[in-house]
């Protein structure tokens, strides 16, 4: 019985273009100490992002002022409901509610994922939030909230990005798996 050896050098990170990763409109939580700028592109229908999504978030809140966190748009065709959720979240952004309902889209995805009618969701989670549904229902379909979508997909397509959640450190692309230790190391 034989054996072969395969001996492989470390990847090299993949730096990009950080004009890509981070536009002036990009949805942000930041802060001018921090050291650190994570971009997800990602799909709020995505079971992956949905799962990156806590450790995300307790990674943020327990360094705070250390991190800059990034949320690019990139929802992929073969989840029906996940345009419609980034319009939704892009919805509330203009009623300053975008991080709530980015939360909830995530901690609430079974509930809405594969509905026939999600906007029904979408539009309970803004009530439940405190928005003006009546805005929020014109909002949703505004010209320029499918604008800003198409933006970050452009963007993450020109970076080469296939897949959600796609995640850079810095100008560093991530590969593999996401958790928290993946995070908190980061950090």
């Amino acid at each position: 019985i034989g054996a072969i050896f395969f001996l492989s050098r470390p990847e090299k990170p993949v730096i990009v273009d950080a004009t890509k990763l981070v536009k002036e409109d990009s949805n942000k939580l930041s802060s001018d100490s921090a050291q650190l700028t994570i971009v997800e592109f990602g799909d709020y229908q995505c079971p992956a992002c949905g799962a990156a999504h806590a450790p995300l978030k307790q990674a943020i809140s327990e360094f705070p002022g250390q991190v800059n966190f990034v949320f690019r748009h990139f929802p992929l065709a073969q989840h029906k409901n996940a345009q419609l959720a980034a319009q939704a979240a892009e919805a509330a952004k203009l009623q300053g509610k975008l991080w709530e309902m980015h939360d909830k889209l995530y901690e609430m995805q079974t509930e809405w994922d594969e509905e026939g009618n999600a906007l029904e969701f979408f539009q309970k989670y803004a009530t439940e939030l405190g928005m003006d549904i009546n805005k929020f229902n014109t909002d949703i379909n505004a010209d320029s909230v499918k604008q800003k979508i198409s933006n970050d997909m452009a963007d993450g397509s020109a970076l080469g990005v296939n897949s959600t959640p796609t995640i850079y450190f810095n100008d560093q692309l991530h590969k593999g798996g996401i958790g928290y230790q993946d995070f908190k190391t980061a950090i």
